[in-house]
């Protein structure tokens, strides 16, 4: 049922979502951090299941604070870089023709900025469904 406050469709805030990708990929991104940080100091999996939490939380609540500018424009920049990586890669290492490397990269790039748009929509959807409990 429609909440006329919040405009959320239904009370379920559990499915699939292509801003969860986006989720999962800074989880695995932040444990690899706290890993990379714990083993040049010596440290043990304790230490680096730590710091990758420490990480995780400080990045979220930089996500969360930023400017819906600064947010599009950051996701611009990589959704330009992983579209390019995408076709230089096809193209000089795989050895493919120019023309399907440029359909792979452009497809790459849609569904990355894709999924960037649909991630800041989960966050919102997320905040408001934590506000209604």
């Amino acid at each position: 049922m429609a909440n006329p406050s919040t405009g959320a469709k239904s009370s379920s805030i559990v499915r699939l979502r292509a801003g969860l990708l986006v989720l999962v990929a800074s989880i695995i991104l932040c444990g690899v951090g706290g890993n990379f940080v714990a083993r040049q100091f010596g440290l043990g999996i304790g230490w680096a299941l730590l710091l990758a939490v420490i990480i995780w939380v400080a990045a979220g609540m930089l996500i969360a604070r930023l400017d819906s500018r600064i947010y599009y424009a950051v996701a611009l920049a990589v959704t330009v870089l992983i579209g390019y990586l995408v076709y230089d890669f096809s193209a000089s290492a795989l050895g493919w023709p120019d023309t399907v490397s440029l359909v792979l990269g452009v497809l790459a790039a849609a569904l990355l900025a894709f999924t960037f748009y649909d991630f800041r929509r989960l966050k919102r959807e997320l905040r408001l469904w934590a506000y209604r409990r």
